[in-house]
């Protein structure tokens, strides 16, 4: 019984409201004391619960003395809580509609965000936006193939290209249609140096870790930096002009100078 008042709740009864419903599909007919009794309802608010059921058009009242109680049909009621709870959802993701409308126009040039689910979310909306070419770097492969999914659907008709530090891309083959790239040889290369030795090492700040995971750049309009800070993985999503400038021009320079890797080499 506890789990069929608490599916009540979910579809907008209150709890003396469902419990009081409950006990009257159970006894099929009853007095204000049975009801009482069995729904353990506090008696002076079961008159007034079962006024607002009847307004309601739950329950059923036959006059005497006692007034008897008796539950219209499950399937009846229930129904109509359903078709109540499917119109609030349309009027909520309306409302939620207009006012992320609303957010868009004031949003912030940088925010972060938190889980996979939030994250996978935004990573579509952001390679959607995708007219060009995705630049990505990748300091974790399962962070690459847990995410892959909304990369490869843009892979189909536009540019897509992977950095990898040294002795990474050769680990899995390349998906169809994207490119996996590592720096040019150590030394001098200027991108060898950003990627191996600045984006691949872990970073430590006041007691927390902070390792880069991948990063998505959408031609030089927004980009994506996943991370993972002391096991928990995060995100920032950056729009602001000057720096999503600026990394697409670095991280197209560093491609100009790497190398193409297979799988197995």
């Amino acid at each position: 019984m506890d789990q069929t008042i608490q599916n009540l709740l979910h579809l907008g009864l209150r709890e003396y409201e469902a419990k009081i419903y409950v006990a009257l599909v159970g006894l099929g007919e009853a007095n204000v004391r049975r009801i009482h009794e069995v729904s353990r309802v506090p008696r002076p608010r079961v008159y007034d619960v079962l006024t607002t059921l009847a307004e309601k058009g739950f329950i059923e009242i036959r006059q005497g003395s006692p007034s008897m109680y008796r539950a219209v049909d499950p399937e009846v009621v229930v129904s109509y809580l359903k078709r109540d709870l499917d119109t609030a959802a349309e009027e909520s993701v309306k409302a939620l509609e207009a006012l992320s409308v609303d957010a868009e126009q004031k949003a912030a040039p940088i925010w972060y965000v938190h889980s996979d689910w939030t994250i996978q979310r935004n990573l579509e909306v952001l390679i959607e936006g995708v007219a060009r070419d995705l630049i990505v770097l990748c300091f974790e492969e399962e962070t690459l193939k847990k995410f892959l999914g909304p990369v490869q659907a843009v892979a189909a008709d536009r540019s897509v290209k992977v950095l990898f530090p040294r002795g990474y891309a050769g680990v899995v083959a390349p998906p169809v249609g994207i490119t996996f790239y590592e720096p040019g040889p150590a030394g001098p290369s200027f991108g060898a140096k950003v990627v191996d030795e600045v984006l691949a090492v872990p970073i430590s700040r006041e007691g927390a870790v902070f390792n880069l995971e991948c990063i998505f750049i959408a031609d030089d309009q927004q980009s994506m930096l996943i991370y993972n800070q002391n096991g928990s993985r995060m995100a920032v999503i950056i729009t602001l002009p000057f720096i999503t400038a600026v990394q697409s021009r670095l991280f197209t320079r560093m491609l100009e100078h790497a190398h193409e890797v297979h799988a197995g080499e």
